[in-house]
Formats: structure tokens, sequence, C-alpha cells
């Protein structure tokens, strides 16, 4: 949701914003990711209790069960790095650390809500980092996008779902050459 607030934020404000990096998102969001994203993040906290998430080694279960194609050659390191980065630790308990209420529009919206057209903002300068594996940014609306903006550079990262980390190297590259751009421009 960054990603479609920060394009919202720099349309309402154009001057305050040099680009935006984006992370796996554009003006259209594919139903499968959306989906995927709606069954697991209204979970309220105290799911917990009924998934038997007492340490950390079932929240990796758990954060690998709902991510794991999207991140498939992680070790078991990068599973724990990931799912540290998703939980806090109360009373010894690994808990997950987003608000639950987060989905709560999109539950309540129903399958026959109409989300907003975006495409008007799809021509703000920035580079697009996309997961070759993702299910929420289709191909046909990353070609959309470049149409729309030409300029846009795309750096696909392999064996990445949504949303990749952006610690891979193409991710880093891209980044860092937007920045050069922009520090330059």
């Amino acid at each position: 949701m960054g990603g479609l607030m920060a394009v919202v934020m720099a349309d309402m404000q154009p001057r305050r914003f040099a680009g935006i990096v984006l992370n796996d998102i554009g003006p259209e969001v594919d139903p499968v990711g959306l989906e995927r994203i709606k069954h697991y993040l209204g979970e309220p906290r105290d799911i917990h209790i009924h998934i038997h998430i007492r340490i950390w080694d079932d929240a990796v279960a758990r954060t690998r069960e709902i991510n794991g194609s999207a991140f498939p050659p992680y070790s078991d390191e990068a599973w724990l790095r990931f799912t540290r980065g998703l939980y806090f630790e109360e009373n010894g308990v690994p808990v997950i650390a987003h608000d639950a209420a987060i989905a709560q529009p999109m539950l309540d919206a129903g399958s026959d809500a109409v989300p907003p057209d975006l495409w008007p903002l799809a021509a703000i300068p920035t580079p697009l980092v996309r997961g070759e594996l993702s299910d929420l940014l289709a191909m046909d609306c990353v070609e959309k996008m470049r149409a729309i903006s030409p300029g846009m550079t795309v750096a696909q990262i392999p064996d990445r779902g949504h949303a990749p980390m952006l610690y891979e190297a193409a991710a880093v590259s891209a980044i860092d050459s937007f920045i050069a751009e922009v520090d330059g421009a």
C-alpha cells in the first residue's frame, strides 16, 4: 500500500517528489495476489492461539506457508530474518506486528467494489522493481506503465514474488541509478 499512497501523494504535491521507487505495485492490482493478501492480512493477532504460534520456529513456519511461493530459494536463516521483520516478541511469544484492521476496507468492499482509477498517476518518473514471480503486479500492467512513461526503468528480480526485499543486486542497482539521476538533475 505504501507505493500506491506515495503515487497519490506525489500527484497531490508534485514539487515535493523527485520521483518514487515502486516496489512490485502499479495502477492495477492482480486479483490473484489481492486474494492471497486478503486471506492472511485480516487475521487477528490472537490467531496465534489457534494456529499454535508459541515460538519463533512456529512463526517462521507460518511466514513460510504464506510467502513460500514468493521466495522459493530462501534459506532457513533468510526465513528467520524475514519473519523477525514481521513479528515482535511479547512475553517470549512471537506476535504479528501488523494491525489486522488494515484489511477491513478490502474485506468490507466485497467483490463488486470498483477500485479507483490510478492510471492517470502512472506517468510519475519512477523505476519499478518487480518480482519475477509476482502475483500482485502482472506483466501486462508493467507494459502499460512503460507505454505511459517510456523512461520508466524496470528491474525484474529473479526468484522473487511480491515483494522483493530491495537488497537484491538488481534492485539495489536500479535504485542507486535512479538516485544518481535525481541527484544530478
